[in-house]
């Protein structure tokens, strides 16, 4: 009898759900027709995600009330959940800030009165919200990951 597999870590899983992501995208990929921009989105959709995920492997280290920073975690999983096209509930959204809920609620209503993001309610359920980015909330982040990938090679070039 085989001993049983041991369980892969929560970070291997995310791993393995990005490539698994990457190479589906690959297979869905046309006669070339708007392949660069699906290309650049691809890959602020994985510095996004290993962004986050760094973040999260950080928690697991360190004590999390030494860091705080539950706006960015919330922007990031915004930015990588709206590229998933998966819609983003307030209380998920509230999980994936590593904050507790009344800080990330908080957060969330302080980023949509500065325009960065919008509740948007479920059509299925009137008591469900979803949060999105706004455009020019994508299009930051668009820049500030683009910026961030470019320094990283720059500095590995270096």
């Amino acid at each position: 009898m085989k001993p049983p597999a041991s369980k892969p870590s929560a970070g291997d899983l995310r791993e393995l759900a990005e490539k698994l992501l990457c190479w589906s995208k690959e297979l869905e990929r046309d006669d070339g027709t708007g392949q660069e921009q699906r290309e650049t989105d691809d890959q602020l959709l994985i510095i996004a995600a290993k962004y986050y995920q760094s973040r999260r492997d950080r928690d697991d280290l360190f004590p999390k009330e030494i860091f705080g920073e539950p706006a960015w975690d919330i922007l990031l999983d915004l930015f990588v959940n709206a590229r998933r096209q998966r819609p983003v509930s307030t209380t998920s959204l509230c999980i994936a800030s590593g904050a507790p809920a009344t800080t990330a609620l908080r957060h969330i209503a302080m980023l949509e009165k500065r325009g960065l993001v919008r509740r948007v309610r479920a059509q299925h359920d009137g008591r469900v919200h979803y949060v999105e980015l706004t455009e020019e909330a994508n299009r930051m982040m668009e820049e500030h990951l683009t910026d961030a990938a470019r320094r990283i090679r720059d500095l590995a070039s270096d």
